[in-house]
């Protein structure tokens, strides 16, 4: 099991038009987390990412729940809703 440091931690609302999560990626970043902190749906992809189960839909982060992803490049990862403002919880690290 590899083992990152926590670099970046901030918190971000995130609304029904895309949002870069975070608006400015850490450099270098080996891996992202987050954690939803509302009571709805957030949507997690890329540029397009649309807030419903078509095939541009994210991965459906729900109320309370957590998402880690490891990269190898800076990959950008955007988030969005149905309607309603939620706040998430990202941490990056190298």
């Amino acid at each position: 099991r590899i083992m990152y440091l926590v670099t970046t931690a901030q918190i971000v609302t995130v609304n029904s038009t895309g949002i870069l999560l975070p608006s400015t990626p850490l450099v270098g970043r080996r891996y992202i987390m987050l954690q939803n902190l509302g009571v709805v749906t957030i949507y997690i992809g890329g540029t397009m990412v649309t807030a419903n189960t078509a095939s541009t839909g994210g991965f459906q982060l729900l109320p309370y729940g957590t998402w880690r992803e490891s990269y190898t490049n800076n990959n950008s990862v955007y988030g969005r809703t149905e309607s309603n403002n939620c706040q998430i919880l990202v941490q990056e690290g190298k």
